[in-house]
């Protein structure tokens, strides 16, 4: 398939590593056990249970390696709607604020931040309701989109946003909304809405039949489709011009690279680097994709 955008590069990822599985907690590996046989004896308590876990994130440890980037930053709370946001800073200069995706957390970017702080810019991330260390138990786009435009508010010019997965899907809602920031980073975004919701029931072990339940509750309690919830759909709407740069990996298990083509065909003027053997998280700390996201930044703000 073409790129329909400025251009297509293959980023080659800077040496094999070994992927590590993820660890899943034990409460979701009871779940996608579990999951099939009460669905099949008591059908709406478990479509109930699953609707409920689509807006539940779970909280993943935090490796040594990301304590140690938080324990350099500089820190401050935020008060967005009833959470209480956890927001780190690193750095001098243009304010660069960071994104991170569902069941994600802000030291997820160590690689971003130390490429962005060492390099004249001063980076601001925080945790999303219901992530990290904010508080909360559930959570929506709508709470992420609040909170970055809140985090502008508070902080004043942001020079550009950098974001990962659903974190790229709020930044784009943010900015059909009022947030003034024109310079866009997206990394492994999702945006085709079956493919969101089909990932997330393959997880708990779902059945259609539930992720049809999710879409109507979604509908009936946002009056929105799941599809007008989406990256692309917000990128349609989009009423001023944004330098975008669209990053994704050709083996995101998570997120194929279809997403990443239905982004740029939604906003052709976008940019579309498309890496090799990074998948939907590892790609944050490739230092060549690190070098990328700084490279565009850094060329856009000189036109």
């Amino acid at each position: 398939m073409e790129s329909i955008g400025e251009e297509v590069t293959i980023v080659k990822p800077i040496a094999a590593v070994k992927k590590k599985k993820p660890r899943i907690p034990m409460a979701i590996r009871f779940i996608r056990w579990i999951f099939p046989k009460l669905e099949s004896i008591a059908p709406g308590y478990a479509h109930s249970l699953f609707i409920k876990m689509f807006f539940a994130p779970p909280r993943y440890p935090i490796p040594a390696a990301e304590k140690e980037i938080l324990q350099r930053a500089e820190t401050f709370l935020l008060d967005v709607d009833t959470h209480t946001i956890q927001v780190y800073t690193w750095g001098r200069g243009p304010a660069i604020v960071l994104v991170h995706g569902w069941a994600g957390r802000a030291s997820q970017f160590k690689s971003i931040i130390e490429g962005f702080s060492n390099n004249g810019y001063q980076v601001i991330a925080f945790d999303a309701p219901a992530h990290g260390r904010s508080s909360g138990k559930k959570t929506n786009i709508f709470e992420f989109r609040n909170t970055i435009l809140a985090l502008e508010r508070k902080v004043g010019n942001v020079h550009a946003i950098l974001a990962h997965s659903i974190g790229g899907t709020a930044t784009m809602f943010a900015l059909t909304e009022g947030l003034q920031t024109t310079m866009v980073v997206t990394i492994a975004t999702p945006s085709i809405g079956d493919e969101i919701i089909h990932e997330f029931a393959a997880r708990l072990n779902g059945s259609r039949q539930a992720e049809q339940k999710l879409k109507a509750f979604i509908q009936q309690s946002f009056k929105r489709s799941f599809d007008e919830l989406t990256a692309a759909h917000f990128a349609q709407q989009l009423k001023t011009t944004i330098d975008w740069l669209i990053v994704h990996d050709e083996h995101d298990k998570e997120a194929s690279l279809k997403n990443a083509w239905m982004l740029q065909q939604a906003y052709p003027k976008a940019t579309l680097k498309v890496t090799s053997g990074l998948g939907h998280v590892r790609i944050l700390r490739d230092q060549e994709v690190v070098q990328a996201c700084l490279d565009f930044i850094r060329s856009k703000s000189l036109t």
